[in-house]
């Protein structure tokens, strides 16, 4: 029994090897013991490091880009990125979280008849100073409340922005929005000149959609709609007028980028609606001339939908085009009258399964 007491208790005498030591709640430093939550003073770091508790650490200097030639763009965690500036139309525009509550969104706006960018004929990525007759530089954009602006039929909701900067590529960026009271924040794009607003401008009024909450929405699609591509719609029988707007969805085919899916069918709350869903030719890469006899989106990813009520209870999403393991995410919709809504869907996980796209 004696000698079987002495090995358990080995270990705990063979840790005595220090000259001092201290019991709990202190730790030995420089040969004496002191209490363990005093910290070592900061003139005890080191060049380019700094106190952080009672540890040095790398003191990293702040993230410098170069003004002639980048842009910070400063994510929700506080990491600076540098965009650069002197690309034209290649690169995206810097999206910098606000710190203030407020959220900033952006993204490219295309022309949804060819599902280019919308751009001048030779842009360099200069940004608009004044308003154009022609092109981007002829668009204004306002952000609002998605569920006021919806529910009064497009005469509410509207929402403080701060700067509101699009270029000749047909890029924007809408800084500092407001927060709603609903979960949504829209914007509108239509013709700066008010005289022109609706379809008597370049494009008819056209709003997107996104969640409130994130610092900086990026890559957010905008779309611009010409009044003779909603005249011919209207012509094939799609409802567009003062008591109808038109919702248009586009599924893209993978979680990012521009790839579009076809063979996919509208489907509100779940289930497809044959009465009030109208596509394109299934080979037409275009957004122009509808087809009859279309039931499924065809190479162009897109359907109209003519939604009958200003309530925004109903979610809208597709079926068909995916593969195994994913469905398309969903979105609520609501009609507001001379209005073209468009929404973009794209692939996520089906329940319990992980999508490959």
């Amino acid at each position: 029994m004696h000698t079987r007491f002495i090995l358990v208790f080995l270990p705990a005498l063979a840790t005595g090897c220090k000259a001092v030591d201290c019991g709990d709640g202190t730790t030995e430093r420089n040969g004496m013991c002191v209490p363990s939550s005093e910290t070592v003073a900061p003139a005890g770091c080191g060049p380019g490091t700094m106190l952080q508790g009672d540890l040095c650490v790398p003191r990293l200097p702040p993230t410098r880009c170069d003004p002639q030639t980048t842009a910070p763009d400063v994510d929700s965690m506080g990491v600076t990125t540098c965009i650069g500036t002197s690309a034209g139309c290649s690169t995206k525009l810097p999206c910098p979280a606000p710190t203030d509550g407020t959220q900033t969104i952006c993204g490219q706006i295309y022309s949804f008849e060819t599902g280019e960018p919308f751009a001048t004929a030779s842009p360099s990525g200069a940004k608009c100073a004044c308003p154009a007759t022609s092109g981007p530089c002829a668009l204004g954009i306002k952000a609002f409340d998605a569920v006021v602006f919806a529910m009064s039929n497009g005469t509410a909701g509207g929402l403080a922005t701060g700067e509101v900067y699009i270029d000749d590529c047909g890029r924007y960026r809408v800084s500092n929005i407001v927060m709603p009271s609903g979960p949504l924040i829209a914007l509108g794009f239509d013709d700066a000149d008010p005289t022109k607003a609706g379809p008597m401008g370049i494009t008819n009024a056209v709003g997107i959609a996104t969640g409130k909450g994130v610092a900086a929405t990026k890559d957010l699609d905008a779309f611009v709609v010409a009044p003779a591509t909603t005249a011919g719609w209207v012509g094939a029988g799609v409802p567009f007028d003062a008591s109808n707007g038109i919702f248009a969805a586009v599924f893209r085919g993978s979680r990012t980028g521009t790839e579009l899916a076809a063979g996919v069918a509208i489907t509100r709350n779940g289930s497809p609606d044959g009465n009030h869903d109208y596509y394109f030719a299934s080979g037409a890469t275009g957004r122009v001339t509808l087809d009859a006899a279309a039931t499924q989106t065809g190479a162009n990813g897109t359907g109209l939908f003519n939604i009958t009520s200003p309530m925004l209870t109903d979610l809208y999403s597709g079926i068909g085009g995916l593969a195994a393991g994913c469905v398309w995410d969903q979105h609520p919709g609501a009609s507001v009258r001379f209005v073209v809504f468009v929404q973009t869907f794209r692939p996520t996980n089906a329940p319990s399964m992980t999508c490959s796209l």
